[in-house]
């Protein structure tokens, strides 16, 4: 057969090997196309490494990068201008390749990429933020100290893993905001997180179902260390839930001590919060300032009055290590000037706590509050209650070991001890406690030893 029509070489193959199979050439040329193009849509889904020079646009790469890609930056570099992440179909990772792979600390800072707005804005938009995470970076405060360094806003899915962030002159009001879903803080250092006369934290969510996880980090703000709560959730299924948080260094330094400006209050509370775990952290130094020096709060407050769902519950803290601080826990169950739910279903467990003052306040209609196995070594009483009408409807108080000193377990206006938790718990059983020095100090249960001579030898009691 004579072809007489004008073909390029590829043209003359394909008809060749359409003779030799017996199928017309359109058929198969139509295959081919085909294969040709899904090859070339798997080439161009498979992860790609984008990497941003020094002075090159990071947002530019967040724009182009597909799910899977990873955004690699220059150690050192500072990358200027705010990044504004938004929604990804899959994981989109923004790194540096010399990142050590352990919590980062200031001696790090060569290793780190740096991210600045360079303006009155936070470094990281992640408002509607999806499918992000952000490993080995140092994130730049701003230079007015105001507003919030990372803001995440109706965020899904969003890891913030070995980041750096340290307040400037002029401090910080806050690191990092992080209402959302599957929020993930890990391995990183922050501190210098203060604001004269206001609040700070080094992270705050209010906003956002969960669930989250904060593990290994460093965190130092003057204010609140970590805040959950203290503003209004937009309906009850946004109450920050499922939340863990273990293996911190939560603290504040001593040299704030005595300065003016801080606005110092405690190491972490919760204000709206369901099932949260606060396991194996270190907590130290918190006194008196803006508040009275209680390093952990548990209360349930509708903060703006416009989240009436506000409550708290299901909150176990246990494990931990409290230090340097001033009080204990500071248990409150309802805000009659901001009224929302009850706080209940406290536990208080395995903790290790030394403070000058109270071990544990408990006030205002608190339900049900677990408090066993814990050393307190506590300069002032272990258990004070107080309310107008109860402090707690239910509290277990087992094999704990603590100082009595002059008052144990007093309420107002009521005598030491029994007299006291009658008057202010609706229902209790307290066994197997120690009350060191509290021998003919008021009126206690059968199983409440005054020193540990007089422990039976199968009983243990504290951590």
């Amino acid at each position: 057969m004579m072809v007489t029509m004008n073909l390029d070489l590829a043209s003359y193959v394909l008809v060749a090997v359409a003779l030799l199979l017996g199928q017309p050439p359109h058929r198969l040329a139509s295959s081919i196309v085909d294969d040709s193009d899904k090859l070339t849509a798997e080439l161009r889904a498979r992860p790609e490494t984008i990497r941003v020079p020094c002075g090159g646009s990071v947002q530019a790469a967040v724009r182009a990068a597909k799910p899977g890609d990873t955004i690699l930056l220059v150690p050192q570099c500072r990358y200027v201008g705010q990044v504004v992440l938004g929604a990804k179909s899959g994981v989109v990772t923004i790194t540096s390749s010399t990142a050590p792979d352990r919590r980062v600390t200031p001696a790090d800072a060569p290793l780190l990429p740096i991210l600045a707005s360079g303006g009155p804005m936070a470094a990281i938009d992640g408002t509607g933020a999806k499918n992000w995470r952000l490993e080995g970076v140092q994130l730049e405060s701003r230079a007015d100290g105001l507003g919030e360094v990372v803001v995440l806003q109706d965020a899904m899915t969003v890891t913030l893993d070995r980041v750096l962030i340290v307040g400037g002159e002029k401090g910080q009001k806050r690191a990092i905001r992080g209402n959302g879903e599957s929020i993930t803080l890990t391995r990183s250092y922050i501190a210098n997180i203060w604001a004269p006369g206001q609040d700070s934290q080094a992270f705050c969510a209010w906003d956002g179902a969960g669930p989250y996880t904060i593990t290994d980090n460093y965190l130092e703000a003057a204010s609140e260390n970590v805040m959950i709560g203290g503003a209004d959730s937009q309906s009850i299924d946004r109450i920050p839930s499922d939340g863990l948080i273990q293996g911190n260094d939560i603290t504040k330094p001593i040299e704030w001590k005595g300065t003016r400006g801080k606005a110092v209050k405690n190491l972490l509370e919760f204000k709206s919060a369901k099932r949260w775990r606060v396991t194996g952290n270190r907590f130290s130094n918190s006194w008196t300032d803006a508040q009275n020096g209680y390093a952990l709060l548990v209360k349930s407050v509708n903060q703006n009055r416009k989240a009436p769902w506000s409550a708290s519950e299901d909150i176990t803290i246990e494990g931990n290590t409290v230090t340097g601080v001033e009080n204990g826990f500071n248990l409150q169950g309802y805000a009659a000037d901001q009224p929302g739910g009850h706080t209940t279903r406290v536990t208080i467990r395995g903790n290790d706590v030394t403070c000058s003052g109270v071990a544990v306040q408990a006030v205002s209609e608190l339900g049900d509050v677990t408090i066993e196995r814990n050393t307190f070594q506590n300069g002032s009483t272990f258990l004070q209650l107080d309310a107008a009408t109860y402090a707690m409807a239910n509290l277990l108080l087992q094999n704990n070991r603590a100082n009595h000193n002059a008052y144990g377990i007093k309420g107002s206006g009521a005598g030491i001890g029994l007299p006291s938790l009658t008057r202010f718990v609706k229902a209790f059983t307290m066994r197997q406690n120690v009350l060191l020095g509290g021998a003919g100090k008021g009126s206690y249960p059968a199983e409440t030893w005054f020193d540990l001579a007089s422990v039976p030898a199968s009983i243990v009691v504290g951590r």
